[in-house]
Protein backbone atom coordinates (compact mmCIF):
# COMPACT_ATOMS: atom_id res chain seq x y z
CA UNK A 1 0.00 0.00 0.00
CA UNK A 2 1.52 3.36 -0.69
CA UNK A 3 0.96 7.10 0.39
CA UNK A 4 -2.61 7.83 0.28
CA UNK A 5 -4.74 11.05 1.23
CA UNK A 6 -8.37 10.53 2.47
CA UNK A 7 -11.30 13.22 3.63
CA UNK A 8 -12.60 11.55 6.63
CA UNK A 9 -14.48 13.70 9.73
CA UNK A 10 -12.82 13.82 13.43
CA UNK A 11 -14.42 11.19 16.06
CA UNK A 12 -12.67 11.63 18.82
CA UNK A 13 -9.99 14.34 20.16
CA UNK A 14 -6.83 13.98 22.30
CA UNK A 15 -6.30 18.14 23.22
CA UNK A 16 -3.46 16.98 26.03
CA UNK A 17 -1.35 15.12 22.85
CA UNK A 18 -2.87 16.80 19.83
CA UNK A 19 -4.11 13.65 18.34
CA UNK A 20 -7.73 12.98 16.75
CA UNK A 21 -9.50 10.03 15.60
CA UNK A 22 -10.22 9.85 12.32
CA UNK A 23 -13.84 8.23 10.10
CA UNK A 24 -14.17 7.14 6.98
CA UNK A 25 -18.01 6.72 6.33
CA UNK A 26 -17.23 5.89 2.82
CA UNK A 27 -15.02 3.39 3.97
CA UNK A 28 -17.62 1.12 5.75
CA UNK A 29 -17.10 3.59 9.32
CA UNK A 30 -13.52 2.68 9.57
CA UNK A 31 -11.84 4.21 12.55
CA UNK A 32 -8.19 5.32 12.73
CA UNK A 33 -6.21 5.12 15.76
CA UNK A 34 -5.59 8.27 17.66
CA UNK A 35 -3.10 10.12 14.82
CA UNK A 36 -1.11 13.48 14.74
CA UNK A 37 -2.17 16.96 13.19
CA UNK A 38 0.64 17.99 10.70
CA UNK A 39 1.43 21.32 12.73
CA UNK A 40 3.78 23.70 14.25
CA UNK A 41 0.85 25.53 15.89
CA UNK A 42 -1.86 24.56 18.50
CA UNK A 43 -5.04 25.17 16.62
CA UNK A 44 -7.07 21.51 16.89
CA UNK A 45 -9.95 20.22 15.26
CA UNK A 46 -13.21 19.52 17.08
CA UNK A 47 -15.61 16.19 16.35
CA UNK A 48 -17.36 15.86 13.17
CA UNK A 49 -14.72 18.44 11.14
CA UNK A 50 -13.94 17.53 8.06
CA UNK A 51 -10.28 16.48 7.76
CA UNK A 52 -7.74 15.30 5.41
CA UNK A 53 -5.34 12.55 6.69
CA UNK A 54 -2.29 11.76 4.53
CA UNK A 55 -1.56 7.50 5.26
CA UNK A 56 1.42 6.09 5.27
CA UNK A 57 2.84 2.94 3.17
CA UNK A 58 3.46 1.36 6.68
CA UNK A 59 -0.56 0.38 7.67
CA UNK A 60 -3.51 1.79 7.16
CA UNK A 61 -3.76 3.47 10.34
CA UNK A 62 -0.36 5.30 10.29
CA UNK A 63 -1.10 8.65 9.12
CA UNK A 64 -0.94 12.50 10.36
CA UNK A 65 -3.73 14.59 9.62
CA UNK A 66 -2.53 17.79 6.98
CA UNK A 67 -5.79 20.28 7.88
CA UNK A 68 -9.05 21.14 7.79
CA UNK A 69 -10.36 21.84 3.50
CA UNK A 70 -12.49 24.68 2.48
CA UNK A 71 -15.71 23.63 2.00
CA UNK A 72 -19.27 24.60 1.51
CA UNK A 73 -19.95 23.91 5.48
CA UNK A 74 -16.10 25.42 6.06
CA UNK A 75 -15.57 28.73 3.81
CA UNK A 76 -13.05 31.58 4.33
CA UNK A 77 -14.45 34.39 6.21
CA UNK A 78 -12.92 36.67 3.66
CA UNK A 79 -10.57 35.90 0.26
CA UNK A 80 -8.32 38.54 -1.91
CA UNK A 81 -5.21 38.30 -3.53
CA UNK A 82 -1.82 39.28 -1.22
CA UNK A 83 -4.83 38.60 2.08
CA UNK A 84 -2.99 36.41 4.87
CA UNK A 85 -5.34 35.92 7.54
CA UNK A 86 -5.40 33.70 11.05
CA UNK A 87 -8.80 33.04 12.96
CA UNK A 88 -7.61 32.12 16.84
CA UNK A 89 -11.92 31.47 17.60
CA UNK A 90 -14.37 29.27 16.11
CA UNK A 91 -16.36 31.93 15.34
CA UNK A 92 -14.68 34.23 12.00
CA UNK A 93 -13.56 37.68 13.14
CA UNK A 94 -13.63 37.27 17.04
CA UNK A 95 -10.15 36.70 17.84
CA UNK A 96 -7.53 37.51 14.83
CA UNK A 97 -4.22 38.72 12.67
CA UNK A 98 -4.74 40.14 9.41
CA UNK A 99 -2.48 41.42 7.31
CA UNK A 100 -3.30 43.34 3.79
CA UNK A 101 -1.78 46.02 1.97
CA UNK A 102 0.50 47.34 4.66
CA UNK A 103 -2.21 47.62 7.33
CA UNK A 104 -2.01 44.36 10.35
CA UNK A 105 -4.96 44.24 12.68
CA UNK A 106 -5.22 42.15 15.80
CA UNK A 107 -8.60 41.48 16.93
CA UNK A 108 -9.30 40.14 20.39
CA UNK A 109 -11.11 41.10 23.51
CA UNK A 110 -8.03 41.29 25.70
CA UNK A 111 -4.53 41.91 24.62
CA UNK A 112 -1.64 41.09 27.69
CA UNK A 113 1.57 42.12 26.33
CA UNK A 114 4.11 40.66 28.67
CA UNK A 115 7.37 42.61 28.45
CA UNK A 116 7.80 45.41 26.31
CA UNK A 117 5.65 47.12 23.75
CA UNK A 118 7.18 49.42 21.56
CA UNK A 119 5.15 51.28 18.55
CA UNK A 120 6.93 53.41 16.15
CA UNK A 121 4.58 55.73 14.09
CA UNK A 122 1.10 56.68 15.27
CA UNK A 123 -1.16 54.44 17.80
CA UNK A 124 -4.63 55.36 18.04
CA UNK A 125 -6.36 53.89 20.89
CA UNK A 126 -10.22 53.41 20.77
CA UNK A 127 -10.91 52.16 24.66
CA UNK A 128 -9.29 51.62 27.48
CA UNK A 129 -4.73 51.43 28.68
CA UNK A 130 -4.79 49.74 31.54
CA UNK A 131 -0.86 50.06 32.54
CA UNK A 132 1.39 50.78 35.28
CA UNK A 133 3.69 52.96 33.34
CA UNK A 134 3.30 54.28 29.91
CA UNK A 135 6.21 56.45 28.42
CA UNK A 136 6.04 58.15 24.90
CA UNK A 137 8.49 60.27 23.23
CA UNK A 138 5.96 62.61 21.22
CA UNK A 139 3.00 64.48 22.53
CA UNK A 140 0.01 62.21 23.82
CA UNK A 141 -3.25 63.48 23.10
CA UNK A 142 -6.48 61.91 25.10
CA UNK A 143 -9.79 63.12 24.54
CA UNK A 144 -8.51 65.94 22.36
CA UNK A 145 -6.17 67.24 25.01
CA UNK A 146 -2.70 67.76 23.66
CA UNK A 147 -0.12 66.45 27.19
CA UNK A 148 2.62 68.70 25.36
CA UNK A 149 0.71 72.13 25.40
CA UNK A 150 -1.71 71.29 27.66
CA UNK A 151 -2.40 74.43 30.51
CA UNK A 152 -4.75 74.92 32.82
CA UNK A 153 -6.54 78.77 34.44
CA UNK A 154 -6.78 78.97 38.19
CA UNK A 155 -9.96 80.74 39.32
CA UNK A 156 -8.22 84.14 40.11
CA UNK A 157 -6.85 84.29 36.37
CA UNK A 158 -3.70 83.24 36.50
CA UNK A 159 -2.76 80.30 34.06
CA UNK A 160 -0.46 77.60 34.30
CA UNK A 161 3.00 77.26 31.35
CA UNK A 162 3.17 73.73 28.99
CA UNK A 163 4.79 71.18 30.50
CA UNK A 164 8.73 71.39 29.35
Amino acid sequence: MGNEIRLGKVSAVDYATGMVRVVYHEKDDSVTRMIPLLSSEYAMPEVEDQVLVLHLSNGAEAGVVIGRPWSKKNKPPEGAAGLYRKDMARTPGEAMIRYKDGTFTLKVNNAVVSGNLTVTGALTVAGKITAQSVEASGDVVAAGVSLASHTHTDSVGGSTTAPD
